[in-house]
């Protein structure tokens, strides 16, 4: 039926659709890979517990990798499995040098363990989780990821933004407001790829599904790389092909594909 052995597969823009739902024939595809023997993993910028209902409404098991790569996680149980954080100290010192430099950034923080952090000025929808106010310059545990939103980080990611977390943090995933900061060295390819290695899992037996910049690493890796018709224009170059979008269940349209099923609106 398919030589593939895995489905790597982004969340946001890709696998949900814009109201952030599942559609009942991308559970029926996902469903029918699982049945042919196919891992399912979630690649995504979002933490354990922002995954937990797509987990559970896929009855998925084995692992996903969050944080944009900084973690892999249990499912369904969410247990870390591995992570690499960024240093509290370090944490600490990226939010005060880019409190200092764009005061109107807000920020929020993934610990490896407890509640998510958000600073005290943080006014957007809260992520799922528990979650505490503080200050981020005085971050006192290692974090999987820090986030900054704010106006300044519409459109081009600020100039200043590299040099001023460079050795302490790097840019995972940048768009719409938002940046996304892991510990230097992670991406969401460099960990699908070990996790891959762990179970024997060629690139070539990999078909990838992503949307935005911080995918492309993993779509060009993958055996067969697609990017969603609403990812920028400048990806889909990248890409092995492109799916029809998130709202039209592409990720569902090409995996019916590969398994050979017949189309069920």
């Amino acid at each position: 039926m398919t030589d593939f052995r895995m489905i790597a597969v982004d969340l946001d823009g890709t696998l949900l659709r814009s109201d952030r739902s599942i559609s009942a024939r991308t559970r029926r595809t996902v469903a029918a890979a699982r049945d042919a023997g196919m891992h399912v993993v979630f690649v995504t910028v979002r933490h354990p517990d922002a995954i937990a209902k797509y987990v559970d409404a896929l009855s998925l098991t084995g692992e996903a990798i969050c944080c944009g790569g900084s973690a892999v996680c249990e499912v369904p149980s969410g247990k870390l499995l591995w992570h690499r954080s960024i240093p509290a100290r370090d944490a600490a010192t990226v939010a005060g040098r880019l409190m200092d430099a764009y005061p109107g950034l807000r920020f929020g923080w993934v610990p490896e363990t407890g509640a998510l952090g958000y600073d005290t000025r943080y006014t957007a929808p809260l992520l799922i989780g528990p979650a505490y106010r503080g200050d981020p310059r005085e971050i006192d545990r290692p974090v999987l990821k820090l986030w900054a939103i704010g106006q300044e980080l519409e459109g081009e990611l600020p100039a200043g933004v590299p040099d001023l977390i460079a050795g302490r943090a790097e840019v995972n995933h940048h768009d719409k407001g938002v940046v996304d900061l892991v510990v230097p060295g992670v991406s969401k390819v460099g960990t699908l790829a070990k996790l891959c290695a762990d179970k024997g899992i060629s690139a070539d037996a990999v078909i990838a599904f992503g949307d935005t910049f911080a995918d492309l690493g993993m779509i060009e890796w993958a055996g067969h790389g697609v990017f969603m018709a609403n990812a920028r224009p400048e990806l889909h170059e990248h890409a092995d092909e492109i799916a029809p979008s998130c709202d039209a269940d592409g990720v569902a349209v090409v995996l019916e594909r590969v398994l050979g099923m017949k189309e069920l609106v």
